[in-house]
């Protein structure tokens, strides 16, 4: 359904004045399950005098976008079944790319689509929005929807600027400079018809202000149309207000028209050839290039993208090359990190810019001139075990949405150590901390912080959607006793859920505590803002950046949230030094866990196995990037070697199927399929689970990375070269101090520790026998026909072993049977790196464990002997629990065909064409 557009023809106070009409909202029009279903889930109790239309009008006389949150379960239950708009809402939740996708059909399918979208802001407001519609005392059955702005930037508006109030604040020096640079371009531009060039400011230093206001007075005055792409609504929303409060400046014009175009705003049908200033979601413009081709084509448009450093992405890049030619095209983009952006990509991020940095203030300088606070991280270990109760259904959850389900935030915001360390760590530090803003995970959390303080006799209050007493919110008051300290009850500690991320101004803040969980740099950047206004901008000189951070295991990405922003909080000083944090870029996000534990692993075979303990280390990545709902999403899948050609596989094989086959697909099928050859470490279910979310969401199909400085510490690798270059002890010794890289310390403690897996790989290089290397199977998909011998299957692997044991006994030298205390199997698939391997644990009885020979050797070209020699020298492999030791040989050439059985093995590349070994 078309939604019709709000228009504003005249401004008046400071804000733009008219906003679009508000409904006259009662629970009357609701049915009485409804109600009665919607008060009980409030709290609601049938031993109350009044009933539960009456209770609930008097505690919720009008619902808000985090009544909607609470109420979502309760409202798909009771109300979407009976409501004759879900199929329609559903049509505006796929048209903004929201949910799984597909095309529901009935209204019970209508009802199952929105209850497996993610419980987001713009799923909230479509659902708000369709709620006060019903609810709406004036509404006609004709009405069309209607977008209730209740307060936050019109979706449209066309302003008068001669009757705008005139913008009030002044520039700081530093934006005097960069409109001028940004003019110097800009004059340069109207004889080379190309503006390119990107603005970096740091967080805090009001760049959408700079930016917006001399695009107003130097771009819109001249008759060009403004696009400004950005990725989150609340991004759009705030340089809307922006083109609003300085619409004044647009002297040029008759009327102003500002459009804001969203999943949650208009739509790209909706865009007017008379508009002057669209600001659009990247993914909206992205779905409907049929109708911005025209827009981009124009050689009167110009082009902004806040938080450039994202533009490297897919879908940017095909709205830029929509962008008139490269000879004649005008671009600005905004960052307050243009190296945010991973390094194989920043090389397109220059050329997308005209490799032009028109003005750069670095954050150094605003805080030596104090217009920005200088930001001092505090790091508190809380030890809290926040994996502790994980179920599948919030592994889910973070793989499709990548955020923690709300039953998870639940578990750690009730964690009695974590809130009691939280509480204790303010009443340590109350005097050095000043004026503290804390960020809970959810109301109840907030209510209960805010318990704690205050009874340890600190002025502390909390701000949400609602309380849990059931009392009015009473914000407004609330933050104006925490932004006045002369006020009365003046607040010292101001708790909040949700509220003061962005868009709000309290100056003077000293102190952030970050005690929420999260992996979003937009998020992260929100809540650092809040204290970063410095003294020359009403604000503080130091703002301690009070980060509260959990044990994470399996999630590693969760476990450092100030490395989102390494602008603002630099990393650690020690940093270098540390086993934890590997590099400050990408690296940092590898499995750590995973790689200890393959490392410990290693390492408990003892002496002559330090060089392998390395091969923990992956050797390559995938990046996962989308944007989700406006959030960009960024995910690591670190690969190891062996494990390249499942992946590749893999994703071959997701890319190809369909959104309805992917969406009842669960992560074990694809790993039995992908990965039931791949020898240890294995990936995690949840890595594969997390790749068919982010093709399930319209990802991009990822592309392998290698880990570059991986083999510069490799001990084979220096091994080789020592080796290779005959090099002295002098010579040596300075390689290794070289190659002891932050990597390398990860995973050896000490240089001493390095030098040790260096020797052994030495050792290994000048006597091949004496290896300890594992080779790992690679598996091979698509093997060609002169790869392969006469097909299969051809032998019984489970006939052959009890052969192999009733030899074994004589040829080992014991009077009884052999008991079978280990498996057999064929691979799967053809697999590179080995015919056979054998698999124990230390502790365990000799002879117990799993042999797994190559599906190769399953023909009639190998025979019966081959397969039980090779069964045989397994088997040794498990009865003696050792490798291919001095012991281990001896026992090896007692079977009477060894030299045969060896020698077709050795030759069976050039006899049959085997090109894998």
């Amino acid at each position: 359904m078309r939604q019709p557009e709000v228009g504003i023809l005249e401004g008046g106070t400071q804000q733009v004045s008219l906003m679009a009409r508000k409904y006259r909202f009662s629970w009357d029009a609701f049915g009485e399950g409804t109600v009665k279903a919607i008060a009980h889930a409030n709290g609601y109790s049938s031993r109350l005098e009044s009933d539960p239309l009456t209770w609930l009008t008097n505690k919720h006389s009008r619902p808000d976008e985090y009544f909607v949150e609470r109420m979502k379960p309760t409202l798909e239950q009771c109300w979407l079944p009976d409501y004759s708009g879900t199929p329609q809402l559903v049509e505006q939740l796929i048209d903004a790319g929201i949910g799984p996708l597909g095309n529901p059909k009935t209204q019970t399918d209508c009802v199952a689509y929105v209850r497996k979208c993610r419980n987001s802001k713009t799923v909230r407001l479509r659902l708000l929005e369709a709620m006060l519609r019903y609810g709406d005392q004036d509404r006609q059955p004709d009405d069309p929807l209607l977008f209730p702005t209740d307060g936050s930037v019109p979706r449209f508006v066309i302003l008068d600027p001669a009757k705008q109030p005139v913008d009030s604040r002044q520039p700081y020096d530093y934006q005097s400079e960069a409109w001028d640079k940004l003019s110097v371009h800009f004059a340069e531009s109207e004889v080379t018809q190309v503006f390119q060039g990107l603005l970096v400011m740091p967080t805090g230093s009001g760049k959408t202000f700079t930016s917006a206001r001399w695009l107003m007075q130097n771009v819109i005055n001249r008759g060009y149309r403004l696009i400004w792409l950005a990725h989150r609504h609340e991004l759009l929303e705030q340089a809307a207000r922006e083109f609003h409060n300085l619409a004044s400046f647009a002297t040029h014009l008759g009327k102003l028209r500002v459009r804001i175009i969203s999943g949650i705003h208009c739509s790209t049908t909706q865009i007017d050839p008379a508009d002057h200033i669209l600001i659009a979601s990247v993914s909206s413009l992205a779905r409907r290039p049929d109708l911005i081709d025209k827009i981009l084509a124009d050689p009167k448009s110009f082009l902004v993208i806040d938080e450039a450093h994202h533009s490297t992405a897919k879908s940017y890049q095909a709205l830029i090359n929509r962008l008139g030619t490269i000879d004649n095209r005008r671009i600005l983009g905004i960052t307050a990190t243009p190296t945010r952006t991973a390094e194989a990509e920043r090389g397109t991020l220059a050329k997308l810019f005209g490799n032009r940095i028109l003005y750069d203030v670095p954050i150094k300088t605003l805080i030596e001139r104090q217009f920005l606070a200088r930001p001092l991280p505090v790091r508190v270990a809380t030890k809290a075990e926040v994996e502790a109760g994980v179920t599948p259904q919030d592994e889910q959850f973070l793989a499709q949405f990548h955020d923690l389900s709300e039953a998870w935030l639940q578990r750690i915001g009730h964690l009695e150590e974590r809130n009691r360390l939280i509480v204790d760590h303010y009443l340590q530090n109350h005097e050095k901390y000043g004026k503290t803003l804390i960020f809970a995970i959810d109301v109840s959390h907030a209510a209960l912080l805010t318990e704690r303080l205050q009874a340890k006799g600190i002025k502390a209050d909390y701000v949400a959607s609602y309380r849990l007493d059931g009392e009015p919110t009473n914000n407004r008051e609330r933050m104006h006793r925490f932004r006045d300290p002369e006020s009365e009850d003046a607040i010292d500690v101001l708790v909040n859920v949700q509220i003061l991320t962005e868009g709000v101004d309290i100056p003077g803040i000293q102190t952030i505590f970050l005690t929420r969980p999260t992996v979003s740099e937009i998020l992260m950047r929100q809540m650092i803002g809040r204290a970063l206004r410095g003294a020359k901008a009403s604000g503080t000189k130091d703002a301690y950046i009070v980060s509260f951070e959990d044990h994470w295991e399996r999630f590693r990405e969760w476990q450092s949230p100030l490395a989102l922003v390494p602008d603002i909080v630099p990393p650690e000083p020690d940093a270098e030094k540390s086993t934890k944090v590997v590099t400050p870029t990408l690296v940092s996000m590898l499995p750590w866990d995973l790689i200890r534990a393959t490392a410990a692993r290693m390492a408990m075979q003892g002496r002559g196995f330090e060089a392998d303990v390395f091969e923990a280390i992956p050797h390559g990545w995938y990046l996962l990037s989308r944007d989700q709902d406006g959030e960009d999403v960024y995910q690591v899948i670190a690969v190891y070697e062996h494990q390249h050609s499942s992946w590749e596989a893999l994703l071959k094989d997701l890319w190809a199927r369909t959104q309805v086959a992917l969406a009842t697909m669960q992560a074990d099928t694809p790993f039995d399929e992908f990965f039931c050859d791949s020898d240890y470490p294995l990936p995690s279910q949840h890595d594969v689970q997390k790749v068919i979310e982010h093709r399930l969401a319209g990802g991009d199909c990822p592309e392998y990375n290698d880990l570059a400085d991986r083999e510069a510490c490799d001990p084979y690798c220096i091994a080789s070269r020592i080796f290779e270059d005959d090099l002295g002890a002098k010579a040596q010794n300075t390689l290794t101090e070289e190659r002891y890289t932050v990597l390398a310390q990860a995973i050896y403690p000490s240089l001493r520790d390095f030098r040790a897996a260096i020797d052994d790989a030495l050792y290994e290089k000048q006597h091949l026998n004496a290896s300890t290397r594992f080779q790992r199977a690679v598996p091979i998909f698509h093997p060609r026909p002169e790869e392969t011998l006469q097909p299969g299957p051809h032998h019984n692997l489970d006939h052959q072993m009890v052969k192999v044991l009733e030899l074994a006994s004589g040829l080992l030298g014991i009077d009884q049977p052999l008991p079978q205390r280990h498996s057999v199997v064929w691979t799967k698939r053809l697999v590179k790196g080995w015919y056979g391997q054998a698999y124990w644990e230390p502790g365990q009885p000799h002879g117990q464990g799993k042999i797994r020979l190559n599906r190769l050797l399953d023909s009639p070209d190998v025979s019966e002997d081959v397969i039980q020699y090779l069964l045989w020298h397994e088997y040794l492999h498990l009865y003696l629990q050792q490798g291919h030791t001095k012991t281990f040989r001896e026992y090896e050439r007692r079977w009477v065909t060894y030299q045969e059985c060896d020698r077709f093995l050795d030759n069976l590349n050039e006899r049959f064409g085997v090109q894998f070994w």
